[in-house]
Parts: C-alpha cells; sequence; structure tokens
C-alpha cells in the first residue's frame, strides 16, 4: 500500500514535463514516512527524474526511490542513472514499468550492485502516460491518432458553411496535448 502511494505521487509528478522523445518520467526518494526528494524528467538532455530527486533529497544512504520508469543504465545525452543511484547510497528501488529499449539494463544492474529492486507497481498506468514512448520504441513506427469530427447528419460545418465546434471540450483537450 504504501508503495502504491509514493508511486502514484511518481506519476503525477512525471506529468509535469516535456521530456518528448523522451518517456514522462518522475521520482520520489523516501526514507521511512519522510520525502526526502522529488523529481521529474523536465525536457530531452536535462537531468532525469531519479538525478533530480537524489539531487533535492541531500543524505540518500538507506533510502527507496519510486520511479514511474525502469532506471536507464547507459550513458547518452546524460549520465546513466543506475550509477547515481548507486552512488548515492539507495538500497532499495521501486519503479513502474519497465523500459523498453533494449540497452537499457537498470533492473540488472542495480540488483548487481545489492540494491533491492521491485518493479510493476501501478505500471498499467505508468504504461498508459507514456503510450506513445513504448509504441515507438516497440515497433519503430510513429503513433498516430485520427481525429475526425461530424455531426449525426455527416456534415462538419453548418448549412451556412459557418464552422462550429462539433467536438466536445474534453475531446479538442486531447487533441491538443497529443500535438
Amino acid at each position: 500500500m504504501i508503495d502504491e502511494k509514493h508511486m502514484l505521487r511518481a506519476l503525477e509528478l512525471s506529468l509535469k514535463g516535456s521530456p518528448s522523445p523522451n518517456p514522462y518520467v518522475g521520482a520520489v526518494l523516501v526514507k521511512g514516512e519522510r520525502i526526502l526528494g522529488e523529481g521529474f524528467h523536465r525536457k530531452a538532455g536535462c537531468p532525469h527524474a531519479e538525478v533530480e530527486a537524489l539531487n533535492s533529497a541531500g543524505d540518500c544512504r538507506g533510502a527507496t526511490l519510486y520511479v514511474s520508469l525502469e532506471p536507464c543504465s547507459h550513458e547518452g545525452r546524460t549520465p546513466a542513472c543506475t550509477d547515481a543511484i548507486i552512488n548515492a547510497g539507495v538500497s532499495r528501488v521501486v519503479y513502474a514499468a519497465d523500459d523498453p529499449t533494449p540497452k537499457v539494463r537498470g533492473r540488472e544492474e542495480l540488483l548487481e550492485a545489492g540494491v533491492e529492486v521491485l518493479g510493476g507497481v501501478l505500471e498499467g498506468r505508468a504504461r498508459k502516460i507514456n503510450e506513445v514512448f513504448y509504441h515507438n520504441t516497440i515497433t519503430g513506427k510513429p503513433f498516430v491518432v485520427l481525429k475526425a469530427a461530424l455531426t449525426l447528419d455527416g456534415k462538419i460545418a453548418t448549412e451556412a458553411g459557418e464552422s462550429k465546434w462539433i467536438t466536445t471540450r474534453k475531446s479538442r483537450e486531447y487533441a491538443h496535448k497529443l500535438r
């Protein structure tokens, strides 16, 4: 129950970023009942959520890190998160969903370093948040959503040719978010 509570917060934090083409990731660092630090991946090339949480926390030895995606274990535009987690002395990592990127071995690297690891906590929610990332990574194809709206009589404007909203506000907001 406590793992799910902190994972919900990590998932909430993940939505604050604009990391495309990278995934949305949030992280919460906890020791006992106390939240030591939080972070999210702001944008591609910036520090990852795990590093942001570690940097905001101070002493992390013996803490549990909750992260919405399996920590990365390779160096790209940023250093490997697994190295930062291990060097900080985090004793336990709980993540929501596996990273489908073939070169990511976060779980294995953490286990090899003696860090306790638990994956799959609120996995469905995490996968939904990153459905575009998962689709692109697994299939190698772009994620496409087609929005088409018609009135009940098959029209897209009034008889006078005036354009009117024929979709709901929620539908328009969703389409805008996908852009």
